[in-house]
C-alpha cells in the first residue's frame, strides 16, 4: 500500500493537502493500493486525466469522495493503469490551484 495523508503502509507518502504540486511522487507497481487520508479538513479526491490536472478542471474527472470539515476520512484505489501517469486531486473551493493533487507513474 502506498499512503498519502497516513504512515501505517509500506510507503509513506506527503500529506493529501496543500504543497503537493511540488513533491515527487514515487513509482507504483501494478495492484498497489494508493490510500488517501486527511482529518477535520475539507478536502476530495477525484481521478482526473492529464488536462484536467494540469488545468485544474474537472471536466472528465471521476469523483472518489468528498470529505466534511470534521472526521477522518480515507479512500482506497487500486491502481490498474500499467504503464501509465494516474492523476488525483480535489476539486474543492481553490484546493487543486493550491497543490492539492499528485501525479503517479506506474510500471509497466
Amino acid at each position: 500500500m502506498v499512503w498519502v495523508g497516513g504512515g501505517n503502509g509500506n510507503r509513506w507518502i506527503s500529506p493529501w493537502g496543500y504543497g503537493l504540486q511540488n513533491w515527487k511522487a514515487p513509482k507504483l507497481l501494478p495492484n498497489d493500493v494508493l490510500v488517501f487520508q486527511w482529518v477535520n479538513e475539507l478536502h476530495s479526491v477525484h481521478k482526473v486525466d492529464a488536462a484536467d490536472y494540469t488545468a485544474c478542471t474537472f471536466l472528465n474527472a471521476k469523483p472518489l469522495a468528498r470529505g466534511r470539515y470534521y472526521g477522518f476520512y480515507t479512500v482506497k484505489v487500486r491502481v490498474k493503469d500499467i504503464g501509465k501517469t494516474i492523476y488525483f486531486s480535489s476539486n474543492v473551493g481553490d484546493d487543486c490551484n493550491n497543490g492539492i493533487k499528485a501525479a503517479f507513474t506506474v510500471a509497466s
